[in-house]
């Protein structure tokens, strides 16, 4: 085996060591140099991986961006916009509610209070990010039928992820309630994406609610 390979081995097994740390510790208030020394990896090794601590937190949320984002991104021809919506809109309940994203979130906010920039690389690798590829899906998609400007696509997706953050919000108030977990998320996916297509696109496919939607997501 190469060094190159070797090393891209070696890198993915300590994000998998540190990600199940975090996930099943939720580890927060000691940062990640905690969820390190619990997974059994060396921080000499990490920093030689990855440049530092906070390389390994980007690195971390870069891979679950790409995960999340793999149903804007796959062969989209005869899909429909509400089937692509909702598989990407479960996706990002599921791994938000069960895997170490959040953790991730909580420490990087810490990280941001005492190291200028840790914020805003991690709003760009993960967040900004994700938005980024939907705004990109909105183009290729509503681009076939109706021409749309590259700022209007991020509103769109600006809007659609406020939207669905406000139906995962409310989902979460019914499962701290004692209500089923999988079924309140995915109900609330399949409300948000239904409200967003029916204000974003008319029956047949003609786009015409698609300004009405632009023109509300300017008002804000």
């Amino acid at each position: 085996m190469d060094n190159r390979a070797h090393t891209m081995f070696a890198s993915e097994v300590i994000i998998s060591r540190v990600a199940n740390v975090l996930r099943e510790e939720q580890i927060t208030s000691a940062g990640i140099e905690s969820a390190v020394d619990k997974a059994g990896v060396g921080r000499n090794e990490v920093i030689a991986r990855f440049g530092s601590m906070h390389g390994l937190i980007l690195e971390m949320v870069s891979m679950l961006c790409r995960d999340l984002a793999a149903p804007l991104e796959q062969d989209l021809i005869g899909r429909a916009m509400r089937d692509v919506l909702v598989d990407f809109g479960t996706r990002l309940a599921n791994t938000y509610s069960v895997s170490h994203l959040r953790t991730l979130y909580r420490i990087a906010l810490s990280e941001a209070t005492c190291h200028s920039g840790v914020g805003r690389e991690f709003f760009e690798r993960g967040p900004g990010q994700l938005a980024m590829r939907l705004a990109r899906y909105f183009e290729r998609s509503i681009g076939r039928t109706n021409r749309v400007r590259a700022e209007d696509a991020k509103r769109l997706a600006t809007e659609f992820l406020s939207l669905l953050g406000d139906y995962l919000e409310f989902s979460d108030w019914m499962i701290a309630a004692g209500t089923d977990c999988t079924k309140n998320y995915r109900d609330a996916v399949v409300e948000a994406v239904d409200v967003f297509c029916t204000v974003s696109m008319s029956p047949g496919g003609a786009h015409k609610g698609f300004n009405n939607l632009l023109a509300r997501s300017r008002a804000y």
